[in-house]
């Protein structure tokens, strides 16, 4: 069990720009998503489930403005296990890396690499506790911040699902105050059962002293590196014995690149 009677997930900030992402996972779907049944053609239909991506840094952005802590707390989780790759630690160096983690052999799209996270629970406390819950479970890492969003923003056919042809971007509308929520920088997918899936991807920041403390759970999986945005945009970890990166998505690849930009905004 967790060392610590804090929950990993409750001892963090959030950025100014992600409030909406404050509320939990069911009403926010009540916000921004039409009710399940709705005859509103128009919109994509609300997702069967959320989900979230913890993008982190070995370093610290260069501007961040966070306001005092979010409150509440959540279950303790178990304790993941070492990574079994003592060499992943990050080099000293000038130039940022964000953390990959790589699925296990016996999972879905095996073997390839992706950021932390996963789906939000219905019980989770928000939707940025889901993303550090799912950092501290997978990664073994404690986020003291979390955003802002990065947001994938594409969607490609009339019911907000990414796919193969042309990709147009979603104009951000509000309706009662509130963001419709296929607007708001998150990746529309379907799973192998064709539920309907939106993740939202958000910077969390992890102090320079423990990013050196990865340990990732083997159930789901094996290793993890840091890697530099060339590394990323080239697909291929360089030095001596290069590990060729073979991403879970094209939109995986895609949010990271945007992250980079963020960063060196």
């Amino acid at each position: 069990m967790a060392s610590s009677m804090e929950d990993p997930a409750s001892a963090f900030t959030a950025h100014t720009s992600v409030q909406a992402f404050s509320v939990s996972p069911p009403v926010f779907l009540t916000r921004h998503f039409p009710p399940p049944g709705s005859s509103d053609t128009s919109r994509p239909p609300a997702p069967a489930f959320l989900a979230t991506g913890a993008i982190v840094f070995d370093r610290s952005l260069p501007n961040t403005d966070f306001p005092p802590r979010l409150a509440g707390a959540g279950a303790q989780h178990e304790a993941s296990t070492p990574n079994p790759n003592p060499d992943s630690p990050r080099p000293k160096s000038e130039t940022p890396r964000v953390l990959l983690v790589q699925r296990a052999a016996h999972d879905t799209m095996p073997l390839r690499w992706e950021t932390p996270g996963g789906g939000c629970d219905d019980d989770d406390t928000s939707i940025l506790h889901s993303c550090a819950r799912e950092l501290f479970e997978e990664a073994g890492l404690r986020a003291t911040a979390v955003g802002p969003l990065v947001r994938v923003g594409f969607v490609s056919d009339s019911e907000g699902v990414r796919g193969d042809g042309p990709r147009s971007e979603v104009t951000a509308v509000k309706e009662k105050g509130h963001e419709w929520g296929e607007g708001m920088g998150g990746d529309f997918f379907r799973t192998r059962r064709g539920k309907l899936v939106c993740k939202f991807y958000f910077v969390a920041m992890v102090p320079e002293e423990r990013v050196a403390e990865v340990m990732v759970d083997p159930k789901e999986h094996i290793g993890y590196v840091w890697v530099t945005e060339e590394e990323v945009r080239q697909k291929k970890v360089h030095g001596e014995g290069g590990t060729d990166l073979e991403f879970t998505t094209q939109a995986q690849w895609e949010v990271i690149l945007t992250a980079f930009k963020l960063w060196h905004a």
